[in-house]
């Protein structure tokens, strides 16, 4: 991942993770009060990431094989129906913090099962936040 990073990017990444996870017991429960038990599963999103020096942030799904090219000035408002939605509100949640770098080049690799009840939008949305936070 590191290798194809260079690669396409033309620098050296640093690289995050989240597993998929599932509740073994209790699901949709823990914000009605419940008790909840989930489990880590082996399955993860790696986010390989390094800082641009514009106000871009530029996303490859490894998934998808797709790249979206985000200006950190206008990222859009609304869902689009788009993966990149998830990045987007990350990336809209840490600016509105102040805690997005300039930019960032990243590329998202992920063994979770997309729609499998796993988290893969947890994992997606927790591997870019640490990823974007680290390059911060």
């Amino acid at each position: 991942m590191e290798a194809k990073f260079g690669e396409r990017f033309g620098s050296e990444p640093k690289v995050w993770r989240a597993p998929g996870r599932v509740n073994l017991i209790g699901e949709h429960t823990d914000y009605n009060g419940g008790l909840v038990l989930p489990i880590a599963l082996p399955w993860e999103t790696r986010v390989a990431g390094a800082v641009r020096k514009d106000p871009i942030l530029r996303v490859f799904a490894e998934t998808y094989g797709e790249t979206v090219e985000l200006p950190l000035a206008s990222l859009p408002e609304q869902r689009r129906g788009h993966w990149s939605d998830y990045v987007v509100g990350v990336g809209r949640e840490l600016q509105r913090r102040s805690m997005l770098p300039t930019g960032a080049d990243l590329w998202i690799r992920s063994t979770i099962p997309v729609g499998a009840g796993l988290s893969s939008s947890a994992a997606l949305e927790v591997s870019v936040a640490s990823a974007l936070l680290g390059l911060a």
